[in-house]
């Protein structure tokens, strides 16, 4: 809303303000708002840098408003003394529309407002100043002294060369500067601190040059940040006794911004993150005995932070590590085993399987051939025209001789079948006689 107004006043008070740059017063409104490109300082890539670029801007803009509304106050004061009140009149009221705090504007608003209509303007403008002396005076004599300071200000603002105005403007202001430089020694001494300043720099603006003054208030400055650092540092005390040790540390903090060469507090400081630190590495190896061992590294690394030994730390950082990686070594071994594990008894399912059905194939053949025998049937392979008896005797012993094979390996109904083809061809094979004796005895019937 006030660069809109500023913009509006453009119209009025751009042509004097080239009269203003020809005679080298001040720069010309052009001038001020093409320097807004100034303010144009790139791109911004983190908050903080945003806030710097911001309060930048800020602090820029705020410049060139400054040097903008002194402008059109200048052209205004050249309206008033060319007698041309009603323009003056305008530009100041523009002027405190947007800073509503420039008292040079509002008091020749004011003057403006009452010369306006003068049928004599010079005149009437030292009038008007005579009127403000007077009023001063009047003022000073009845030991209102501010009220009459403001008077003369506005009368050597109106007319700076009024000596008289600026001589008693002086004198009073000097007069203010020792009642306030009285006053702050006053609550010095109560050691009211901060009133005491509040007076010193009253009367540093109405005397910046008044004796011991500067010196006085760079002293009590020193005792007032003293005076807060103790008043934090007993505060941050409190908080550790009671085991707030973050509000603690802030107050340190705040302690060590006032005043950075506070011995106590860094010693404290130093002595809460140890104790920090501490509590970190013994939190650290409790989760590692608890197996934890990422959490206990996280622990470490804020131990370091708070102060602690870094040698020491890595000691027990590698240690955790070590145990981590010795962890995923045993879930890796131990994965591996149960995978070999669960092939082996898949192999062995699968081969109790197979002799499973081998011996089940080997019982049906026994009991096929039985059958058979027991039918005086030859078997298929024995179906044949009559053998004379050594053939039949070869035949006898091969039978015997494959018994023999399958009884070794354990296959006793095997061998019962080929001990009783050996029997059906050679009846006479006392071999085969015994052995399925020793079968029948041993096992009983067919065997397993």
């Amino acid at each position: 809303m006030r660069f809109l107004l500023a913009a509006a006043c453009l119209a009025w008070a751009l042509p004097l303000a080239a009269k203003s740059d020809e005679k080298g017063k001040s720069p010309s409104l052009e001038s001020l708002f093409l320097d807004f490109s100034k303010t144009q300082l790139g791109a911004v890539s983190s908050n903080e840098a945003a806030k710097k670029y911001l309060y930048t801007v800020q602090l820029e803009k705020g410049k060139l408003m400054h040097k903008l509304l002194g402008t059109i106050y200048e052209n205004a004061y050249d309206l008033y003394r060319q007698g041309d009140f009603d323009g003056a009149r305008e530009l100041t009221g523009k002027v405190l529309a947007m800073d509503p705090g420039f008292q040079d504007a509002a008091i020749l608003h004011r003057a403006s407002i009452e010369l306006t209509g003068a049928p004599r303007p010079r005149i009437s403008e030292r009038n008007l100043v005579e009127n403000r002396f007077t009023e001063g005076m009047a003022l000073y004599h009845q030991g209102r002294l501010v009220e009459a300071s403001q008077r003369w200000e506005e009368a050597v603002k109106l007319s700076p060369g009024n000596l008289k105005a600026r001589y008693w403007l002086k004198k009073i202001r000097g007069e203010l500067a020792d009642e306030h430089f009285r006053r702050g020694q006053k609550a010095y001494q109560l050691h009211r601190l901060r009133d005491a300043l509040d007076q010193w720099y009253s009367a540093l603006v109405l005397n910046p040059r008044y004796p011991r003054l500067v010196g006085a208030i760079t002293k009590v400055e020193a005792e007032l940040r003293r005076q807060e650092a103790n008043e934090k540092l007993q505060e941050a005390l409190n908080h550790y006794g009671q085991g707030n040790i973050d509000a603690a540390l802030k107050l340190l903090d705040e302690v060590l911004k006032i005043e950075p060469g506070e011995v106590k507090a860094r010693k404290l400081i130093l002595e809460i993150r140890l104790e920090i630190a501490n509590q970190h590495v013994a939190e650290g190896r409790a989760k590692y005995k608890e197996r934890q061992y990422r959490r206990s590294i996280e622990l470490f690394n804020k131990a370091v932070e708070h102060g602690y030994d870094p040698r020491k730390a890595n000691h027990l950082i590698a240690k955790a590590k070590e145990q981590i990686q010795k962890d995923a070594d045993d879930r890796r071994r131990r994965a591996e085993d149960e995978k070999k594990s669960a092939e082996d008894a898949e192999r062995r399912k699968q081969e109790e399987e197979e002799a499973a059905r081998k011996r089940k194939e080997a019982e049906a053949q026994a009991k096929a051939n039985t059958k058979k025998l027991e039918a005086n049937e030859p078997p298929p392979e024995e179906k044949a025209p009559a053998q004379n008896n050594d053939e039949l005797r070869r035949t006898a012993q091969k039978h015997w001789d494959q018994g023999i094979v399958a009884y070794s390996k354990g296959d006793i109904a095997k061998a019962r079948d080929e001990w009783i083809l050996c029997k059906q061809f050679d009846p006479s094979h006392a071999d085969c006689a015994a052995g399925l004796q020793r079968i029948d005895a041993t096992y009983g019937g067919t065997g397993p």
